[in-house]
């Protein structure tokens, strides 16, 4: 095993140079998924004990959903309300990664092969950073990570609209789906009009499935990072 680590929110992660590399950045949508399910979690308990199933989708080292876990496992245990949480990647190799950092962080996550929702029907939470990078900007950056984890379609924003779609079928009714993306990146390479078409698609194919739109969340440079919708 390869000993590269990476610090993420509050634990150090194993990631080898052929997996995705956790970034600041994504501790955002770790505080902001905590944040909601919190209040979710409260809801849910009064009615029914159901159990309460969490996704992250593109999973990687496991840092995002493994990082969640530690954060809520006291909470549902004092609820007692019963979990599954699910990390799912399409790369088995990757996954070998998560399983071993969510052993090492003493967490209860499974994890599973499969493409973006493919390998679960429900879900309340589902949570992802997927790889949204325009293809018009490829020859414009360097990034080490593999590029079936960065580069989204030639637009950038189609890998995320595969999995609105899906989540639009999985999660159950309230649920949330919370999602990393990078529109606003684009104007760093003078692409404002994809910039706009990027936002714009991704806002309308959501409103036309029936999710709820909550305000887009700023990173710490000011620039809408993540999305929060609801069925």
């Amino acid at each position: 095993m390869e000993e590269k680590k990476v610090f993420f929110f509050e634990d150090y992660f194993l990631a080898p140079e052929y997996v995705f590399q956790p970034r600041p950045e994504t501790e955002l949508l770790v505080e902001i998924a905590i944040e909601h399910i919190k209040k979710y979690l409260y809801e849910i308990s009064k009615p029914k004990k159901e159990k309460f199933i969490l996704a992250d989708v593109g999973t990687g080292t496991g840092c995002i959903i493994i990082s969640i876990y530690k954060k809520i496992e006291k909470l549902l245990n004092i609820l007692e309300i019963p979990y599954k949480m699910i990390g799912i990647d399409i790369d088995m190799k990757t996954l070998k990664i998560a399983v071993h950092n969510s052993k090492i962080l003493n967490s209860r996550v499974d994890f599973v092969l499969g493409n973006l929702l493919e390998p679960i029907k429900q879900a309340d939470f589902i949570v992802s950073n997927p790889p949204y990078v325009s293809l018009k900007v490829k020859d414009k950056i360097s990034i080490p990570d593999p590029p079936h984890t960065i580069f989204g379609g030639e637009k950038g924003y189609e890998t995320i609209l595969k999995l609105i779609a899906q989540a639009y079928s999985v999660l159950k009714e309230n649920g949330f789906l919370l999602i990393e993306v990078g529109y606003d990146d684009l104007k760093f390479f003078d692409l404002e009009e994809l910039k706009n078409e990027y936002k714009k698609e991704i806002f309308s194919f959501a409103k036309n499935l029936g999710l709820k739109l909550f305000p887009p969340v700023k990173d710490y440079n000011k620039l809408e990072r993540i999305l929060i919708f609801q069925k």
